[in-house]
């Protein structure tokens, strides 16, 4: 990969984890983050960690998706989605316990690898560094925090609705869309698919959603902060943009 391309995508991973209000990377932190990210392209499909490994190495997703599957008895079911500027294993690695979920790429993505020692490495030199990641790990167990209230304190409408907000993507000029299947929606929430396409069509029936083959647009955010109980629409789950295309690199 080309120096300045992966300049770039380490700037984009210094802006995305660090919190400007308090300390910002600095300029010689980036330059650690270039020397040693390795950029990976993954197939949809491809199992990136599995369920019981030792957490060796540390993912950022770059874009894309992958999905946070738990095993079953019969099948897998998806208990999280990981999207641009998310990380995976970093929090069972430093907490000495192996990989609680599979992590599978549902679309084609590109992620960053970081082995332990090269993470751990990072964050001893510098402490802007340490406190970036350490807000970056804030941010995913408040969204946790979030997603278990939801599911306690909410009727299903409120829980489907927010879901959707959480979940959305731009889509350039038109309303935001929600790239998942129903079934997904249902697993995330512990619920039959059945009820989901339930709500939908009420929702849909009120003008605030239209359905397609795994997309779901939506037209009145505002509405559907209403029935998902919040004061106002929130922020999507997912932390950053990626800074232009991304290009495939070898491991």
């Amino acid at each position: 990969m080309q120096p300045g391309i992966v300049a770039r995508h380490a700037l984009w991973i210094a802006r995305a984890m660090a919190r400007t209000d308090l300390s910002p990377l600095s300029p010689v932190d980036v330059q650690r983050i270039e020397q040693v990210c390795r950029l990976q392209a993954l197939s949809a499909g491809t199992l990136r960690m599995s369920a019981g490994d030792e957490s060796g190495r540390v993912y950022i997703v770059r874009d894309g998706e992958v999905e946070l599957n738990h095993r079953r008895l019969v099948g897998r079911r998806t208990v999280a989605l990981v999207r641009p500027v998310g990380v995976i294993g970093d929090i069972p690695m430093f907490c000495g316990k192996p990989m609680p979920f599979d992590a599978v790429a549902s679309r084609d993505c590109m992620v960053f690898e970081l082995a332990r020692s090269q993470l751990l490495e990072l964050l001893r030199a510098s402490p802007s560094l340490a406190l970036g990641w350490i807000t970056s790990i804030a941010k995913r167990m408040e969204d946790t925090q979030r997603r278990i209230l939801t599911v306690l304190t909410k009727d299903l409408r409120g829980q489907v609705a927010t879901v959707l907000l959480d979940e959305r993507e731009p889509a350039g000029a038109g309303d935001p869309v929600v790239r998942l299947p129903q079934g997904v929606i249902a697993q995330l929430l512990g619920v039959r698919r059945q009820s989901v396409s339930r709500v939908l069509a009420a929702l849909r029936a009120g003008g605030l959603l239209t359905t397609g083959y795994r997309e779901i647009r939506l037209h009145d955010l505002e509405s559907l902060a209403q029935v998902a109980g919040e004061p106002s629409v929130p922020v999507p789950c997912g932390q950053g943009a990626p800074p232009g295309p991304a290009r495939a690199a070898g491991r």
